[in-house]
């Protein structure tokens, strides 16, 4: 698992960059502690090399894929991610705040996309 890390320089500052925005927020106010913790778990996250991982795991034993154009190739690696991704914040919202540490955060989560669509 550790050759699907990424550690690299520009991972971390750009979890140091998107942290210290989230700590801005949490600063003015904007966001809740329980979302703060919310998107440093997201951002942790960013550190596994997901590209990487799929294809090494997954793609490779599907000889068609070897002969799609790379945009192709790009597509059906985002698509995976997204579903990756969704399950991920399913399991860290529903199971592990929700569920676990009776945290409602599902609820602060659509209070800020209703706040943000009523601002625009």
């Amino acid at each position: 698992m550790h050759k699907y890390l990424n550690f690299s320089k520009s991972q971390l500052i750009r979890f140091i960059l998107l942290s210290a925005i989230m700590l801005f927020f949490y600063f003015e106010g904007m966001i809740s502690l329980i979302l703060l913790l919310f998107f440093e778990i997201l951002f942790l996250i960013r550190f596994i090399h997901v590209k990487k991982y799929l294809e090494s795991k997954i793609l490779n034993h599907y000889p068609a894929y070897e002969h799609l154009p790379g945009w192709a190739k790009w597509i059906v690696i985002l698509i995976m991610y997204l579903i990756i991704f969704m399950i991920f914040k399913w399991i860290i919202v529903n199971i592990i705040l929700e569920g676990i540490f009776h945290i409602p955060i599902n609820s602060e989560l659509q209070g800020m996309s209703a706040k943000l669509a009523n601002s625009s």
